[in-house]
């Protein structure tokens, strides 16, 4: 009796095993069906912001007629042509379809632009707002085949446009060559920003030409009275070369008068360079 009752007591209740079946397959489609209508009403609601006329971009009303539709802010030397032609594909369709990371990505492939951001402005505008790149130098460029191109530069090496600039007073930086890496350039242009630090506006104002090629020994090119003269400068102190050369000017004038090449590098002689001249 005892062994039949123990065998009674552990027999699966066959009603508890099909009600807990009933419930999982009951919530598995319930899930099922959940899942298919929110990408239902996804998909509408995605349907709707691509086919409603209330969210299209509209084209300027004629080709170089202002857009109230599509605002840009921060242009100078970026041509707002360069900046309207990345968009053209997004005129006439809904905003929602605006890639709005690729066109960031192709406005940072224009020259000028250094940062940008796109923004939607619901139900119909986009937002254009860009930061520009800040030239430093003017630039001529040695082709690999010969010839100069003739360009700015940045602060990060970036060559530069120079047709929509007028009236900017930068030294000309001499030196770089299209064979130049961007890294090669920005390391070129870190050298000339620290002499130009340590020259000062005044000293910067009366040099014609730097010469950046050999980053250990700059040269710079200054006029003095009917000739220019080139002076070697070396990697550092700059200010301390450039005023013991102005300081005994009078000197060189009288023994270096035809010296076209002076090394200023060391500190109790100003040497010509191709010749046996020297000013203690």
């Amino acid at each position: 009796m005892a062994r039949r009752a123990a065998a009674e007591m552990t027999m699966p209740d066959p009603s508890g095993t099909r009600s807990s079946l009933f419930r999982y397959v009951s919530g598995t489609i319930f899930a099922a069906l959940s899942v298919v209508l929110v990408m239902f009403i996804a998909s509408r609601v995605e349907q709707f912001f691509i086919s409603d006329a209330r969210f299209i971009l509209p084209a300027a009303p004629e080709s170089g007629a202002p857009n109230p539709n599509f605002s840009m802010d921060g242009l100078f030397y970026t041509a707002d042509t360069q900046v309207q032609h990345v968009f053209a594909r997004d005129f006439g369709r809904s905003i929602y379809l605006c890639p709005i990371s690729e066109r960031r990505h192709m406005l940072l492939g224009i020259d000028w632009v250094k940062e940008a951001t796109v923004s939607r402005i619901w139900p119909n505008k986009l937002y254009v707002k860009i930061i520009e790149r800040t030239p430093v130098a003017f630039v001529q460029v040695a082709g690999t085949h010969g010839g100069t191109q003739f360009g700015l530069i940045d602060t990060e090496g970036v060559l530069l446009d120079p047709k929509r600039v007028a009236n900017l007073k930068l030294p000309v930086m001499i030196g770089v060559t299209a064979a130049d890496t961007e890294d090669v350039r920005r390391q070129r242009v870190k050298r000339l920003l620290r002499l130009k630090q340590e020259l000062g506006p005044e000293l910067m104002a009366k040099l014609s030409e730097i010469d950046i090629a050999d980053l250990e020994n700059i040269k710079v090119t200054q006029k003095f009275e009917r000739h220019a003269v080139v002076l070697m400068l070396g990697n550092h102190d700059f200010l301390f070369r450039m005023n013991n050369f102005i300081a005994n000017y009078d000197q060189i004038k009288l023994r270096l008068a035809d010296a076209r090449l002076l090394d200023l590098r060391l500190k109790d002689r100003i040497t010509a360079v191709g010749g046996d001249g020297h000013v203690e």
